[in-house]
């Protein structure tokens, strides 16, 4: 009778925690949470502008949150029949994240900014992906529609820190 009521008052005495808060801080600590990544690829005119394909290249650095990418991106894109050899993109971009396991995330992002064809306009981009995780390091890849009726396909590298 003794031995149950003793294991009965050391249970209802217990602090029992669920959430052990040092854990969880470290977790957050040692989560890489910016990302640097260089892009390159090619994009199609899909509309009335004249067609054809152009090559794009740029960069990005984003801040990662345990779901969602925000970043900015800049990219170089030579559109035909423009006056300057390459227009500018800037974009503000969020990519929201799903892990599919062992490593590979698939990606879903918009992006809203300016470029600069002849002057300056606005800008948006629907992007679908896929980001490898190598580490440090990841691959990625883009396909994307945006403004002026442009498919866009890129690859890229990055760094996490």
């Amino acid at each position: 009778m003794v031995l149950p009521l003793v294991l009965l008052l050391s249970v209802a005495t217990a602090q029992v925690d669920p959430w052990d808060e040092d854990a969880v801080e470290e977790h957050d600590e040692d989560r890489d949470r910016i990302l640097v990544s260089a892009w390159g690829g090619n994009a199609w005119e899909t509309g009335t502008r004249g067609g054809g394909s152009f090559p794009l290249a740029g960069g990005e650095i984003a801040y990662a949150f345990d779901s969602i990418d925000v970043g900015l991106a800049g990219y170089g894109y030579r559109l035909p029949d423009e006056a300057n050899p390459w227009t500018p993109v800037v974009l503000l971009r969020a990519i929201n994240r799903f892990d599919t396991g062992s490593g590979l995330e698939a990606t879903f992002g918009f992006g809203l900014g300016a470029a600069r064809p002849d002057d300056w306009e606005a800008w948006f981009q629907v992007a679908l992906g896929f980001r490898l995780d190598l580490g440090p390091a990841f691959v990625g890849g883009e396909l994307s529609f945006e403004q002026f009726d442009v498919l866009r396909l890129a690859g890229g590298v990055g760094v996490k820190f």
